[in-house]
């Protein structure tokens, strides 16, 4: 075979213009923008096809290589042996690390790690902290514990999910400020999860994430503590009902951190961990979640996320218990070693298709991050409610489609049954009435509608 044969490509190029006009030919009268094109929350369309015309002019094909993400599991930490008994355990079914989320009246972590093995890794979430505890972590983890620890905390998260600071505003971001002047290599946690669960767009989430991680930039900055922070830690929830949306979710993050670091002149790296969402669970039928939580897993990892986290399938109504727990470190096993997904190259780098939505949603998000930050910043949006209020209304338009039945939900609008359960926990949402400096955001799920429509009208019956 000549030079010229060996060039020659075997087919001929077909441009943007060509699919659309045989697409439209196959149609036979039919309108194309109607049958073709679909509208996401975020105001997207998205084509039945792409080609490189989509890419964007400034796409980088360039990536390193992807490190094996972590499988871990969070461990609620009020009890120092049961939270120890449940890292062994979780350890010797697979996992790489585990989260313990810590309480107030856990004061040394070495009652948690004293018996734990050494070559796995701890992250300390300090969930409702003082100044007090923080030393203590910060002063083992400098010393004891320092290649096998982290230190997280998030008072930011803590405002807007309960209402109120754990002391105050200025005392709570003091800990911040002292938690990065005292600690080697400090992590930033950006937790993003509730204002997904309570219903926010895709483009809501990253602008939001931007925002809260701003305001701890800011704050850093002007105590010139800026410098000695190592890396942003960001958690985010992976929906399964949009699956390549979510995979451009993270992609479009990683555009969005880069323009920030070049807009406020930093270089701190961002680490991302991903969990399945609980917004599309359901209460019954809830086999359905083991389907829900691998497609959101699946997301978070061709998204390129560091760290995996899961849900066990029935959380709703039922507290943890080892069969619903080992079945979802097993989902995230099996994705990771049987699949062979762990420390690949990029899968869906070059994919026109996430390419081009994951540049739409980073100029959507960057369009309300911008937005956001000329009224005042994220703290001032959630003390005046438009931030709450953007969420809410997201989530009464996302609702009223599954009402309509416009969309689907297995187990709530379609193919649903109520089904006799025991109730560990109660299932729904339960107002507790104190008082709040915001109106908090509270996570909610699409199928509590339609479940509680059915208990009622069983009582009725």
């Amino acid at each position: 075979m000549n030079n010229h044969c060996a060039n020659t490509p075997i087919f001929p190029a077909v441009s943007g213009k060509a699919w659309k006009q045989r697409i439209q030919y196959e149609l036979d009268g039919a309108d194309y923008n109607e049958h073709m094109l679909h509208e996401s929350s975020d105001g997207i369309k998205t084509k039945p096809f792409y080609t490189h015309e989509d890419l964007p002019e400034n796409f980088n094909r360039n990536t390193p290589d992807q490190d094996p993400f972590h499988i871990g599991i969070e461990v609620f930490c009020n009890n120092s042996k049961m939270s120890v008994e449940k890292a062994l355990w979780s350890f010797e079914k697979g996992c790489d690390q585990v989260k313990f989320l810590i309480q107030e009246n856990i004061e040394n972590p070495l009652d948690l790690t004293k018996k734990l093995p050494k070559h796995k890794f701890f992250i300390f979430e300090l969930q409702k902290t003082n100044s007090k505890q923080l030393k203590n972590f910060i002063g083992h983890l400098n010393t004891d514990l320092k290649k096998s620890c982290r230190i997280q905390l998030d008072p930011i998260s803590q405002f807007f999910t309960t209402g109120n600071w754990w002391s105050s505003e200025q005392a709570d971001m003091d800990l911040i400020c002292q938690f990065v002047s005292l600690s080697e290599k400090p992590r930033i946690l950006i937790d993003t999860r509730s204002i997904e669960g309570a219903g926010a767009s895709i483009s809501q989430q990253l602008a939001y994430a931007l925002a809260h991680a701003h305001e701890y930039l800011l704050v850093l900055s002007e105590k010139k503590l800026l410098d000695r922070v190592h890396a942003f830690d960001f958690v985010f929830n992976m929906r399964s009902s949009d699956f390549f949306m979510e995979i451009s979710k993270l992609k479009a993050f990683e555009v969005l951190w880069d323009n920030l670091k070049k807009l406020y002149q930093f270089n701190i790296p961002f680490e991302l961990s991903t969990q399945p969402s609980k917004i599309d669970q359901t209460l019954f039928q809830n086999n359905h979640n083991l389907i829900r939580n691998t497609s959101s897993l699946m997301a978070g990892i061709l998204g390129k996320c560091h760290n995996l986290y899961n849900l066990p399938f029935d959380h709703i109504h039922k507290k943890s218990h080892p069969y619903s727990d080992r079945l979802s470190i097993n989902q995230m096993l099996i994705l990771k070693f049987e699949c062979g997904l762990s420390g690949t190259k990029d899968p869906v780098l070059g994919s026109f298709s996430i390419t081009h939505i994951a540049f739409e949603i980073a100029e959507k998000a960057l369009s309300i991050f911008k937005s956001t930050e000329a009224n005042g910043g994220f703290i001032a949006g959630l003390k005046n409610n438009s931030i709450q209020k953007a969420i809410h209304l997201q989530f009464k338009k996302q609702m009223e489609l599954y009402r309509s039945k416009k969309r689907s939900l297995l187990g709530a609008n379609l193919l649903f049954e109520v089904e006799e359960l025991t109730y560990e926990k109660y299932p729904f949402l339960r107002i507790d009435k104190r008082k709040t400096l915001i109106e908090p955001i509270i996570p909610y799920r699409y199928a509590a509608y339609f479940e509680q429509k059915a208990l009622k009208d069983l009582d009725e019956n």
